[in-house]
């Protein structure tokens, strides 16, 4: 049923975008539903970044605080910041149900960045299958698939699961509630873990701030046997944002 009803509202995105042109989700220019002015107004990431968080540093490398904690992720691949076009396009995608945007957004991934990761398997963060069903689709998992046939890899979203449903991240007041909240959130099934051994994976995100989800995410993989776990996040919001 689920699959009929996404099914359903696909067709009638389309249907209606027959009858009604659309408009630029962000500056609502008719013709597009992210237009070419926004795309290229949309800031890419800087390159003097720490690659486990996206901090800020006078020359690329891994920040103080990421090499203290030992990361679980291996290398944070981030294509846009946030707080730009791309960024209202992507809470038009989630929270307006644009879903039409998943094909357009999934074209903006830095995919020169991401060939040089050697990735053997690409996996979106997985929603809560109760978040799943009153969203419709998970947001990751679309933008993942996109990228993942633009980057002719293997593409996974029946083996990492989330354990139990959370309050979302969005919600958390502070980086270290974010954290705690994601403590144990996932986990790869028995049935799949040969899947991951040796693997080096690449987590697809929408949205990468404090790391906290994708972190847990990679713990779960890496203890399923990934070799590596590198993250591709289409937008970035330094985590100067959360107090």
């Amino acid at each position: 049923m689920p699959y009929l009803i996404t099914a359903l509202r696909e067709f009638t995105s389309s249907a209606m975008n027959l009858v009604f042109p659309p408009s630029c989700v962000h500056c609502s220019r008719e013709g597009s539903l992210l237009c070419h002015i926004c795309v290229a107004e949309s800031t890419p990431l800087l390159k003097n970044v720490c690659r486990k968080c996206a901090e800020p540093l006078a020359k690329a490398g891994t920040c103080a605080r990421c090499s203290t904690e030992k990361s679980p992720i291996d290398r944070l691949y981030g294509s846009f910041l946030y707080e730009t076009p791309v960024g209202s396009a992507i809470e038009a995608l989630k929270f307006d149900d644009v879903r039409s945007l998943g094909g357009v957004l999934g074209e903006m991934f830095d995919v020169e960045g991401l060939r040089r990761s050697d990735a053997d398997l690409i996996v979106p963060v997985p929603l809560h299958k109760s978040r799943l069903r009153s969203r419709g689709f998970n947001q990751s998992a679309v933008l993942a698939r996109r990228l993942a046939g633009r980057m002719d890899i293997e593409f996974r979203d029946d083996a990492l699961v989330r354990t139990g449903e959370r309050v979302p991240q969005s919600e958390q007041p502070t980086a270290l509630a974010r954290e705690r909240a994601m403590s144990g959130a996932f986990a790869v099934k028995s049935s799949s873990v040969a899947a991951f051994a040796d693997k080096r994976i690449l987590l697809v995100d929408d949205v990468f701030t404090t790391g906290s989800t994708v972190k847990a995410c990679a713990s779960a993989l890496k203890s399923a046997g990934a070799s590596w776990v590198g993250v591709a996040a289409l937008a970035v919001q330094p985590i100067g944002a959360l107090k």
